[in-house]
């Protein structure tokens, strides 16, 4: 049975307020998807006792591209708020942004994404999105984030130098960074429980690491708000300009370790295609693609539910590839059980024409776009 899931605006009712609105639609009337998200469902089942993640991989369109007013327009937030607010169990607030990349790749970065940084940080490719940055001597990266607690993710090898980390302008913490072998995703430090509030993290090379240590690389902070036990989270591992590929082969040993290291990851959400459409990446090696990823993250500790997601085609795109991959990904759902398909094509238009005003650009969704997609996927995704 063919497991495209199909999102009933009905649905959408479901999310606003706590056990009100209409019975939800069967799962013969949604597409036939009975099965494929039970692992999702029983993840979110257990959010009183341990956090249950939803995971985003993807490319600009999943990091938030577009939506320029503020992160909390990107379709990630919106979709955490909205399952939080059916979902989330009593007393249990949660991070706003529960992981902030040191070095996001998106075009036009909303203006309150808490990162900054000194002119002479580069980027580097470690960490969950591959978006960690790369700190010299003299540079310096502040994550802030507002909550109760928070752990460094960072890249440790024989390459890397010290890590100075300054908690709120307080006394200096160093890290070691070197290691016979290189490692990402490393939890380099660990904040402690904090007042609520906001906190800076800044992150610098110490003056007293080795010569031959140029930099350091610090991949992300991953904070909480009294969500470490449990509730809903949605975690950002998307990175704007990707391909699929770019996050298979040799490529996915920089996202590998902290990917596994994710507690409770109870759905894994793969919204690719727009840049591999437009890069000469054919059908069939999309599907190769998507089926490696798939592979990796059951290969390291991801025992949930997939959603694939066929986006509305990017503009320059080919007509024919574009229908070819959404073909590709349902015949990925039809030989996986535990792999389903969500059509946003069939409900959100693509750019030009009557496209409801969803754009920001050719490629990219607007602040209504990013709801858009958002309001889609929960609808998608829930319990029924």
């Amino acid at each position: 049975m063919r497991r495209t899931l199909a999102c009933l605006s009905v649905l959408a009712l479901l999310l606003a307020v706590p056990g009100t609105g209409p019975t939800p639609a069967t799962a013969a009337e949604a597409g036939g998807s009975e099965t494929a998200l039970r692992k999702w469902w029983a993840a979110l089942a257990g959010r009183y006792t341990e956090p249950v993640s939803v995971v985003v991989m993807g490319d600009s369109n999943s990091e938030g591209t577009g939506a320029t007013t503020s992160v909390h327009r990107r379709w990630q937030q919106v979709l955490q708020a909205q399952l939080r607010a059916r979902f989330q169990p009593p007393g249990v607030k949660g991070a706003a942004v529960p992981y902030i990349s040191a070095s996001p790749r998106m075009y036009l970065v909303p203006s309150d994404y808490e990162r900054t940084a000194t002119a002479g940080v580069g980027e580097s490719s470690y960490g969950l999105g591959q978006r960690s940055a790369t700190i010299p001597a003299g540079e310096s990266v502040t994550l802030a984030f507002v909550g109760r607690h928070a752990k460094l993710h960072a890249r440790k090898g024989p390459e890397v130098g010290r890590y100075r980390i300054v908690l709120d302008g307080g006394t200096p913490v160093v890290v070691d960074g070197a290691a016979a072998n290189g490692a990402n995703g490393q939890v380099i430090w660990d904040s402690g429980m904090l007042p609520a509030g906001r906190h800076t993290v800044q992150i610098s090379r110490d003056p007293s690491s080795k010569t031959a240590a140029a930099a350091v690389y610090p991949e992300g902070l991953m904070t909480y708000d009294g969500d470490e036990k449990a509730g809903v989270r949605v975690v950002d591992s998307a990175r704007g300009g990707a391909k699929v590929g770019d996050f298979i082969g040799l490529n996915a040993w920089n996202w590998y370790q902290p990917f596994g290291a994710l507690p409770a990851k109870g759905l894994l959400i793969l919204p690719w295609g727009a840049n591999d459409a437009t890069s000469g990446t054919s059908p069939e090696a999309f599907r190769a693609g998507l089926e490696a990823l798939i592979v990796l993250a059951r290969g390291n500790g991801f025992a949930g539910s997939v959603l694939l997601v066929h986006m509305p085609k990017r503009g320059t795109a080919s007509e024919q590839v574009w229908a070819d991959y959404r073909t590709q990904m349902e015949a990925i759902a039809a030989s996986d059980p535990d792999v389903a398909v969500l059509d946003l094509r069939a409900r959100i238009p693509d750019k030009g024409g009557d496209d409801l005003g969803v754009y920001f650009d050719e490629v990219h969704y607007n602040d209504r776009g990013q709801a858009m997609i958002a309001d889609q996927i929960a609808s998608a995704i829930l319990p029924r």
